[in-house]
């Protein structure tokens, strides 16, 4: 990442203005709804999961406790509590096709996350659906199995004779801390690179689920202190503030999650100061020349480049760069090649700034076909405009770009 913390500001504007635009808050709302009916599947299914590894038997409480402290806000434990010794109760007599009937519900949460991320990488092009059922599947069967063995490794590493660590009960629950801390951020980290259907860099999902991480740390911290101190809800529902609370603790996780997702999604324009300067007219005309010169080189020196050097070249987002190379290619000037390359598929020399000015601003020829238009002041606008365009953008890609 640049040193030039002057961007800041202008990143932080553009992550505000994207999370308004992609409905986080609304996919927020939907996706608390979702969780609420999807929640017990998950956990039966993780409990399952889990039972059928002897390993992970004794794990079981340390996971009930593990889930309790970092996941569900303090007045919702006892009863959170209460349903997750029934669920492990019940766990181990369900058959396959009950398991099966279970996992269409997490599906359909894990199908409204899908859609909640391609919406905020503009994702152009979704998954198969086998491939995106496969990674669900893996999510659902691997994910428990990778909780138990980090509460594994965290009581081990607690446990070790560290010398200060044996004697200071407090440095183990430090310790203990900071490894919590740590799997929550490589959690999101490992979220924001494997879910959304467009490849994202390992740095970029790391700092999103950094800031997911801390900010889910902090919001924990907040909540507590709020139901601490200021107990509206226990006053007004009485038993039953446990619910209202839970529901809360779910909306604020998943603005965390998608805040997070937003950042992850944004930071390819940490460098573009046409879109921290936010959209004008005629964008789309200098991004294609920006991604046109990028190719012509890399052609003339017989590479493809790849979407992600394109980003690194262009200085463009991969979701601006997708949409170019789908215009580029429906009038055949570039094409994708084996190993996701794309390269040019007509001469330089022969497309002209006027023919890229026409495909991503205006074309007279094609907005107004009418030949009925000739002889209007419309048609005499229209056949000034266009002799004027093929005169001032006469030059090739070839001669613009100073290709030898």
């Amino acid at each position: 990442m640049p040193r030039n913390f002057s961007r800041v500001i202008p990143f932080l504007h553009l992550v505000r203005r994207r999370f308004k635009e992609d409905r986080c808050v609304q996919f927020a709302a939907s996706l608390t709804y979702t969780t609420l009916l999807a929640l017990v599947p998950i956990v039966t299914i993780a409990l399952t999961v889990l039972s059928a590894f002897p390993v992970f038997t004794d794990l079981m409480a340390q996971l009930k406790v593990f889930v309790l402290n970092n996941f569900v806000p303090v007045s919702a434990g006892k009863i959170i509590s209460v349903y997750m010794q029934q669920f492990s109760q019940k766990a181990a007599h369900l058959t396959a096709l009950g398991i099966g009937l279970l996992a269409v519900t997490a599906f359909v949460l894990m199908l409204t996350i899908d859609h909640a991320f391609d919406v905020i990488w503009r994702v152009r092009r979704k998954r198969p659906l086998l491939r995106r059922f496969l990674i669900y599947w893996a999510a659902l069967t691997l994910g428990p199995l990778l909780i138990g063995a980090s509460l594994s490794l965290t009581s081990y590493l607690v446990s070790l004779p560290l010398g200060l660590a044996k004697d200071v009960p407090v440095v183990g629950m430090v310790t203990l801390k900071m490894v919590s801390v740590a799997l929550t951020i490589f959690a999101f980290a490992l979220l924001y690179r494997i879910v959304p259907s467009r490849s994202v860099l390992p740095l970029h999902a790391l700092i999103g689920g950094v800031v997911a991480g801390l900010s889910f740390e902090l919001m924990k911290k907040g909540f507590a202190l709020y139901v601490t101190h200021f107990p509206t809800y226990t006053l007004v529902y009485g038993a039953f503030a446990s619910v209202p609370l839970f529901l809360i603790w779910i909306y604020l996780s998943w603005l965390v999650v998608l805040s997070g997702a937003v950042i992850a999604a944004t930071l390819p324009y940490w460098n573009t100061p046409i879109r921290q300067g936010g959209e004008f007219a005629g964008q789309g005309f200098f991004a294609a020349l920006a991604v046109l010169k990028a190719i012509c080189q890399a052609h003339q020196a017989g590479e493809t480049l790849s979407l992600q050097r394109l980003s690194h070249e262009s200085d463009l987002g991969l979701e601006e760069i997708e949409a170019i190379l789908d215009r580029l290619n429906e009038v055949n000037w570039v094409g994708s090649v084996e190993g996701g390359g794309w390269t040019l598929t007509r001469s330089a020399a022969a497309i002209r700034l006027a023919d890229v000015y026409r495909v991503f601003v205006f074309d007279p020829n094609l907005r107004y076909p009418d030949p009925g238009i000739a002889g209007t002041r419309a048609g005499v606008l229209l056949t000034g405009l266009t002799a004027r365009l093929d005169e001032a953008l006469s030059l090739s890609l070839k001669d613009f770009f100073s290709l030898g």
